[in-house]
């Protein structure tokens, strides 16, 4: 329950942490490196869609530049609500992320005010070549020393390695959770994604201790019957999606995401380089629309549905600019392999599916049930 509840009030904990002195840093995406944040004394914060309505974005931006998400974080932003961050780190594996950094700077230019956090840029690419590696590795120590101005102190390998190993615990007791998913779930995705995603808002040395012990609960469970889904496209930080299809007798089992089942990654090793094996985890490791070459990004996604799974869901929003462009490819993979598919092309997330879709789903868990 206390999973849960952070899930819905993500902000809660980095506002206690102000109240008590801490700064918060707020991060956009699982490419910006959270122990580099955390060692630099840092609350690292993920900024996630709260549902609202985004007066302040319409002021400042264009109705198709971006929506969902990010427009409402930018709306957050200049609205004055998270002048309590005393920065954001942005990275450039997003193209709307990268737009919210502009935009953001844009504004701060243009009418500065006290109190608008400081906006970053972690400039990392996600093509496959050395030269983007060695340009990668620069780029976080210029995030290292941007941290160390802005915090007034410099980054110790113990604070590297004592964030690490912070962060490994957690990514551990996640792993745990992601057991009680595949072969024989004893956990839907519906729960999974609100005990998985406070991951990204609470203190990891708390979150691990909760999670272990909802993990420890959740082992005595009986085996969920239902078809076995993965949902992959746009990353999914909200449950709508998973509960009109768990609803219907599903269970979602995986998501080609950063929100759910490839939430953390392996371990990062603090033995030797510490800041240069943060880097290489999130340059090889953290899912990225910026993949390249394709292959490489579909590696994951290929070896899942190989792997026990009855069908496949693709989200598709509007808003969407980057996981439709994949999806031709990865459905006609799924063709060969003769697992079916669906597209859902509308804002799902928060839970407001249309009959339509909702009736498109119905058909598909349908007709998914009756392979034999």
């Amino acid at each position: 329950m206390r999973l849960a509840w952070h899930y819905d009030n993500p902000m809660a904990q980095a506002r206690e942490a102000h109240r008590a002195g801490i700064p918060v840093v707020g991060i956009t995406s699982n490419t910006i490196p959270w122990e580099l944040v955390r060692a630099a004394g840092f609350f690292p914060l993920m900024l996630r869609a709260d549902g609202r309505t985004t007066p302040e974005a319409d002021e400042y931006v264009e109705v198709n530049v971006f929506q969902g998400r990010i427009r409402q974080i930018f709306d957050c932003v200049v609205s004055g609500e998270c002048d309590f961050l005393r920065a954001i780190v942005l990275p450039r594996t997003s193209e709307q992320e990268y737009k919210l950094f502009l935009y953001l700077r844009e504004v701060a230019r243009e009418r500065p005010r006290d109190g608008m956090p400081t906006v970053y840029l972690y400039d990392l690419l996600h093509t496959r070549s050395p030269e983007s590696r060695e340009y990668g590795l620069e780029r976080t120590h210029e995030l290292k020393k941007q941290l160390e101005e802005l915090s007034g102190q410099p980054i110790g390998a113990d604070a590297l390695r004592g964030a690490v190993a912070e962060s490994n615990a957690a990514r551990a007791a996640v792993r745990r959770l992601l057991r009680l998913r595949h072969d024989s779930p004893r956990l839907s995705g519906t729960e999974a994604l609100r005990l998985i995603g406070p991951f990204w808002f609470m203190s990891r040395a708390e979150f691990t201790m909760l999670a272990v012990e909802a993990a420890e609960d959740l082992e005595r469970r009986e085996t969920l019957p239902g078809m076995r889904l993965l949902v992959t496209g746009a990353p999914l930080d909200r449950v709508g999606l998973h509960a009109a299809l768990e609803t219907r007798g599903a269970v979602v089992i995986a998501e080609d995401d950063w929100w759910g089942t490839r939430s953390v990654g392996p371990d990062i090793d603090a033995t030797n380089d510490v800041l240069k094996t943060i880097f290489e985890h999130y340059y090889l490791e953290a899912p990225s629309p910026r993949v390249f070459p394709p292959e490489a990004g579909d590696r994951w996604f290929q070896s899942s549905v190989t792997n026990g799974v009855d069908g496949v869901v693709f989200y598709l929003p509007p808003e969407d600019y980057v996981a439709g462009w994949d999806y031709p490819r990865q459905k006609q993979f799924l063709d060969g392999l003769g697992i079916r598919s669906l597209a859902v092309r509308e804002e799902a997330g928060a839970g407001a599916v249309s009959l339509k879709a909702h009736e498109s789903i119905e058909q598909f868990v349908r007709a998914a049930a009756r392979k034999p």
